[in-house]
């Protein structure tokens, strides 16, 4: 047994421990979807954990941003099939603090949406010692 060996068994750390500690410190990188184009009254739903396999080690992610770059069409998200949010033309909505699973986009305007206009960006914030003391 060497000096490391010795030096880890009062205190073992195996890389799930040190991965939640990354991730209460660092948070997760972004995720995006660009929205596909959505028909007048259609809803586009994403499916979280489906569609970015790779965010499935910092679920359950908190943080959305829908940027509306369309000029005439409202929008509507609805997070986890529950809360529906407005988000009007030409605008960005953030959402923070909500367990995101499922997402979906419905076109509230006049005529179809064009591809590339509208982009979530999903994310799983880092820890901040006012979340910390929260939880508290």
């Amino acid at each position: 047994m060497n000096f490391f060996d010795r030096a880890n068994l009062h205190n073992p750390r195996n890389t799930y421990q040190v991965r939640q500690e990354r991730i209460k410190r660092e948070g997760s990188p972004y995720y995006t979807w660009i929205v596909p184009v959505t028909a007048t009254t259609a809803t586009s739903p994403i499916h979280v954990p489906s569609q970015f396999p790779q965010s499935v080690k910092y679920e359950p992610l908190d943080w959305l941003e829908i940027m509306n770059n369309e000029p005439a069409n409202n929008l509507t998200i609805r997070i986890n099939q529950s809360e529906s949010l407005p988000v009007p033309a030409g605008t960005i909505r953030t959402v923070e603090g909500k367990s995101l699973w499922s997402i979906d986009v419905t076109n509230d305007g006049g005529v179809n949406t064009t591809l590339g206009l509208i982009v979530v960006s999903l994310r799983r914030q880092p820890m901040t010692i006012d979340k910390w003391a929260r939880r508290l």
